[in-house]
């Protein structure tokens, strides 16, 4: 079931952008809602998150993503996500994740760091 959570993530290191197009698709629902801490407002339609993440890309040539650690509540899963540089930081990332009835992401909040006390 954590198949387009993996692969949305693993899509965000492709280099190539039509194949990151797909990958990304293929993750996705057709209603989608999308919101980190760098999105001023909800991304709510597939193109614009392919575009959204393509600056990832864009910005940070050879950085990848990677869910290294998921649980789930209900049907609610909670992600961990390694955004790794090229030059070896790391960033951690939690995200909130809803799939549909097709186990494709309807839903991703997600929020730097791991909530734990500073």
């Amino acid at each position: 079931m954590t198949h387009a959570i993996e692969s949305f993530f693993a899509a965000w290191g492709e280099a190539d952008a039509d194949t990151r197009s797909d990958k990304l698709r293929e993750t996705l629902s057709s209603q989608i809602s999308y919101a980190d801490p760098r999105t001023p407002d909800p991304i709510t339609d597939a193109q614009s998150l392919v575009e959204y993440v393509g600056m990832y890309s864009q910005y940070a040539p050879g950085a990848t993503a990677e869910a290294v650690a998921t649980s789930e509540t209900s049907g609610h899963f909670r992600v961990t996500v390694a955004f790794r540089m090229p030059d070896g930081n790391e960033q951690l990332g939690q995200y909130f994740i809803d799939l549909d009835d097709q186990s494709r992401i309807t839903r991703a909040i997600g929020f730097a760091g791991l909530g734990a006390p500073e």
